[in-house]
């Protein structure tokens, strides 16, 4: 693993087979220009992960185990990495398939193949990370210069959907742990904070897939308002609210390849 994740080609096989070999599933089909659409109608309104949020109480205990876990590493360190990889193995494996697959009036059962295998690529990853345990969280690794990644953390994990409207109530029933743009950035800045005391591989993994994401939700919108037209949901939920997606995944591929080029040096 570690040797796979420091090879730049990797990651260009990667992307060519998530986003450019395997193309959306439409039990109703679709035309090719349609393509982007039909991404939209399960990654926006349809996924089936997404009617958890309608369950309010088990929304409520994903983003208090959150809090939780993260506490307890802050407190305990190492004594608690294991729980934590437990819980993002299994917030990443539930987001690779309910996130990746939908059902839309539009196109029917609709499965985003690439979505779902580049998920499930990350997920098995910090399922291999739960039993070797390399994220260790030690305090003296702890880095408090990196702390300005707390409120970007903070505003994926609130993500109100709503444009420009800050309901605090999806503070605690939300978006978190459902979506993958909305997880990540939590899950990295935690990683960042106590780097290099962390599974760097998996840590690269997570980071790169969510630069694409990243990439893919906050630039469109932007290109849309420099050509003079100003999408306000688009804005607000593509790039306002994917911010902390790209930057925190640029910064942590950063880190470890700031790393990588020292350990060669």
């Amino acid at each position: 693993m570690d040797r796979l994740t420091s090879n730049r080609r990797f990651y260009v096989l990667l992307y060519v087979l998530g986003f450019l070999v395997l193309l959306p599933y439409a039990s109703r089909g679709y035309s090719w220009p349609e393509m982007w659409s039909v991404i939209k109608e399960v990654v926006v309104y349809n996924a089936f992960i997404y009617r958890l949020v309608d369950i309010a109480w088990l929304s409520a205990l994903i983003h208090v185990l959150a809090l939780a876990l993260i506490a307890a590493v802050a407190i305990w360190g190492e004594r608690a990495a294991r729980a934590f990889d437990a819980f993002a193995f299994i917030l990443y494996l539930m987001i690779a398939v309910g996130q990746g697959i939908g059902f839309s009036e539009r196109y029917g059962l609709v499965v985003l193949t690439g979505n779902v295998a580049l998920g499930l690529l990350v997920a098995f990853a910090w399922g291999w990370e739960c039993f070797i345990v390399r994220n260790r969280f030690r305090r003296e690794y702890f880095a408090p210069a990196r702390l300005w990644l707390v409120p970007l953390a903070a505003w994926a994990y609130w993500s109100p959907p709503e444009p420009f409207k800050l309901d605090p109530y999806y503070l605690l029933v939300g978006y978190f742990g459902v979506s993958f743009c909305f997880t990540t950035p939590v899950v990295l800045a935690l990683m960042s904070l106590y780097y290099p005391d962390v599974n760097v591989p998996v840590m690269r993994l997570t980071a790169f897939l969510g630069l694409i994401y990243g990439l893919y939700n906050v630039v469109p919108p932007l290109i849309y308002l420099a050509l003079g037209t100003y999408i306000e949901e688009a804005i607000w939920r593509g790039t306002i609210l994917h911010l902390p997606l790209l930057i925190t995944s640029t910064y942590a591929l950063a880190l470890t390849i700031k790393a990588s080029r020292r350990e060669r040096a």
